[in-house]
């Protein structure tokens, strides 16, 4: 059965509609399919049932039958004896895919036959410690909505037990619905002791950057849109960035954990350093193992990579980030706060956010 929650926002990679430009849009697509792909071989089972998930294995992301605009068709590795059951039942599949991204992913299947590896069985859920669950409560005791503190809780037993693939993104798309902006919320608009301030701590305007490192978008906003802003504000003292995680899968929940791991000096190299080879690591059998060997190039050892899996007070800090957004009514990234004003993705990348900040800048 489809886990309650996955049809959210959060589970949709190309659901954010605002491009950062036109040539940029087309240049990510592509990087869209590698992770929406990456996310559906991660929850086939999931999504499908374990029955298919047995005889079937998502491939790729192709275009539709006949060019029209937009279509898109997953084609389907199929055990040759069971293509046909398979067939009869890719109504139900497109449904299921359709409903795990929120939006419509795909319209049609294509069947190949093929050898179908044999997936790992499910690891067996480890009920926490009775300390390890006090210790979680603790930790959360000061988030106002009784939900989510509950489900944050829950989250950090999860993973101080061990089970560090959980999704912390689908934390957020239990509660899109709620009001935009929570009260107290306005204290997360300022730098708060933790951040990691990229300029001048007391440049007057003030950029703050909701971001997960699977995030096409937000990979794209490093590359193209990052480098011009810098330049413009940052460097010249008349801005500071302010990044703060909001990973949308478990993949980018470690992720995230690599990117405090090297410690606050180094945490923007790390992320620049994530996201420019995050082609490579999102789309590799092992992703872990992908990330480490990047953090090992930037002088971070895979023992002590290894270890940041497992460190309690990185978790605390992207549960921070997370709450801090649920917050503030974050629900999709990039996600951009510009002087205490929310603008999510402005369009038109860095000249958007030049008009923002030559309109509201201080």
């Amino acid at each position: 059965m489809q886990e309650k929650g996955r049809a959210g926002g959060f589970r949709a990679v190309g659901g954010l509609t605002q491009a950062l430009t036109a040539g940029l849009a087309r240049k990510g697509s592509g990087a869209g399919r590698l992770a929406s792909i990456v996310k559906l071989r991660n929850d086939w089972q999931a999504i499908v049932g374990p029955e298919l998930a047995r005889c079937t294995e998502p491939e790729a992301l192709i275009a539709g039958r006949g060019g029209k605009a937009g279509a898109k068709m997953l084609r389907l590795k199929v055990a040759g004896a069971a293509a046909l059951e398979v067939q009869h039942m890719s109504g139900q599949i497109v449904e299921r895919v359709n409903a795990y991204f929120g939006h419509r992913q795909i319209d049609d299947i294509r069947l190949m036959q093929g050898a179908i590896a044999r997936a790992p069985g499910p690891k067996p859920i480890v009920k926490p410690a009775p300390e390890v669950v006090k210790r979680m409560d603790g930790k959360v005791a000061e988030v106002q909505d009784p939900e989510l503190r509950a489900a944050l809780a829950r989250l950090g037993a999860r993973i101080a037990t061990g089970r560090r693939g959980v999704v912390l993104g689908v934390l957020a798309s239990l509660f899109l619905a709620r009001a935009p902006r929570a009260q107290g919320a306005e204290k997360y608009l300022a730098a708060l002791p933790d951040d990691h301030v990229m300029g001048k701590p007391d440049a007057p305007n003030i950029i703050i950057d909701y971001f997960s490192l699977t995030c096409p978008h937000c990979a794209n906003f490093n590359a193209a849109v990052l480098p011009a802003m810098r330049k413009e504000w940052i460097d010249t003292g008349k801005a500071k960035l302010i990044m703060r995680h909001f990973p949308s899968d478990g993949i980018a929940t470690h992720a995230s954990l690599l990117a405090e791991c090297a410690g606050p000096a180094k945490f923007y190299d790390m992320i620049d350093a994530l996201f420019r080879a995050q082609i490579d690591w999102l789309t590799a059998a092992d992703p872990d193992a992908e990330m480490i060997k990047v953090m090992v190039q930037q002088g971070v050892s895979a023992e002590r990579s290894t270890a940041c899996f497992a460190d309690d007070r990185l978790l605390n800090k992207v549960i921070a980030d997370v709450q801090s957004g649920q917050a503030l009514g974050v629900k999709q990234t990039p996600t951009l706060f510009i002087n205490e004003q929310y603008y999510g993705m402005p369009q038109d990348g860095v000249d958007g956010i030049n008009a923002i900040l030559r309109q509201v800048g201080r």
